[in-house]
């Protein structure tokens, strides 16, 4: 009997030696995993804030690749095609963008991608969005100030008394000698087509010249001679001829070496 006790007490004893060791390990499991997830929380939240950071980053360097330093470039009208069933189409050159600049209130966009609507009078500007797309809006012509596209310089001026409004004028030649160009294109009602009920004509100029700082509007070779001063209205008139000016049709470029040879004759006549 003295025996068999003894065993069992030893069992017994061993028995709750292995209690209290594996209570003693679940415990300093537990407390592993508080510390761990302790751990956990105090690292999770300036992780969070970096990523909230990095991301306000990235989203800005998307918004800036898109909208440049502000978004008063793309402040404007949502375009759509006002004239779905028009033959032509309203814009300067062939209908496309072409890159130029624009000034909107005194501030200077470049190197953008713009058409000019000279029926509507309006600038449109096409960008990349921040998914990727191609978007064009319509500026609000009363914010723009200037702009060019291709080898086309604009300034909103008022100088016609018969118009309400201030216009868009090409501008060409400085100095003494400033030759404006207003374009306009109209649109007419179309006869006897299925499709198209109306359409855009061609682009037709409005000409004005600024000579010594006074404006007056001419519209063929005769009336431009005799803005100039008498004494070099012949000089005027065998450089018309020896160029074969044609104002109506001539291009930019040629207007613009005609206008300084013009204006070498006016120096040359002081």
């Amino acid at each position: 009997m003295i025996k068999r006790f003894s065993l069992l007490q030893v069992k017994g004893r061993t028995d709750l030696k292995l209690i209290f060791e594996t209570h003693r390990m679940n415990k300093d499991v537990r407390t592993a995993l508080t510390v761990a997830i302790l751990f956990f929380c105090i690292i999770k939240v300036p992780l969070k804030a970096q990523e909230d950071t990095d991301s306000h980053q990235r989203y800005g360097e998307l918004v800036y690749s898109a909208y440049g330093q502000d978004q008063e470039l793309v402040n404007g009208l949502q375009y759509y095609n006002r004239h779905p069933r028009s033959l032509g189409h309203p814009y300067l050159l062939e209908g496309w963008v072409h890159q130029g600049w624009v000034s909107i209130r005194g501030k200077l966009y470049s190197n953008i991608w713009i058409k000019y609507d000279i029926h509507a009078q309006q600038v449109e500007v096409e960008y990349r969005t921040i998914g990727g797309a191609d978007n064009q809006v319509i500026l609000v012509s009363d914010r723009v100030d200037g702009f060019t596209i291709g080898n086309y310089s604009f300034k909103k001026l008022k100088l016609e008394e018969e118009l309400d409004e201030e216009q868009f004028y090409q501008i060409l030649g400085k100095g003494r000698l400033i030759w404006y160009i207003r374009w306009e294109k109209k649109l007419v009602p179309l006869v006897g087509d299925p499709t198209f009920i109306e359409e855009f004509t061609s682009p037709k100029r409005s000409y004005l010249l600024e000579l010594d700082g006074s404006i007056h509007p001419f519209s063929n070779k005769k009336s431009f001679v005799k803005l100039f001063p008498e004494s070099i209205q012949k000089d005027i008139k065998r450089l018309i001829k020896s160029n074969q000016i044609q104002i109506r049709t001539a291009s930019t470029e040629q207007l613009e070496l005609f206008i300084m040879a013009a204006s070498n004759i006016l120096e040359g006549a002081d």
